[in-house]
């Protein structure tokens, strides 16, 4: 049986001109990372892409990975990832694994359109 944060799970995605937002609202587990996986990779192919994390309960390995993924494409293609406004438990694994200084971080959606340059 899902737990309350499962199914409260979403991924809120709008295209804008030079970028895609994301928000990702719930946790990020195993089980959804690959569902999402798709959407990221492929907004990575054409966009920067800015990533609200802000309402993120619970991120797994996978996520991270996924974040590192993302990053690395988006680096290839000369586009950039920024990362809105991590979660605490966001910032507590992304620090555990060693990859603060990989990503760029922002306060708001205003702030990280600015790092886009």
């Amino acid at each position: 049986m899902p737990t309350p944060a499962e199914q409260q799970f979403q991924v809120l995605e709008e295209k804008a001109q030079t970028y895609t937002f994301f928000k990702i609202i719930g946790a990020m587990n195993s089980q959804n990372t690959h569902e999402v996986r798709r959407k990221f990779l492929d907004a990575a192919t054409k966009n920067h892409v800015l990533l609200d994390l802000s309402e993120v309960e619970l991120i797994v390995s996978t996520g991270i990975g996924l974040l590192f993924e993302m990053s690395e494409q988006l680096s290839r293609g000369g586009k950039k990832l920024a990362l809105i406004q991590p979660s605490a438990r966001v910032q507590q694994v992304i620090s555990m694994t060693g990859f603060t200084e990989m990503f760029s971080y922002a306060q708001s959606r205003i702030a990280a359109e600015k790092l886009l340059g």
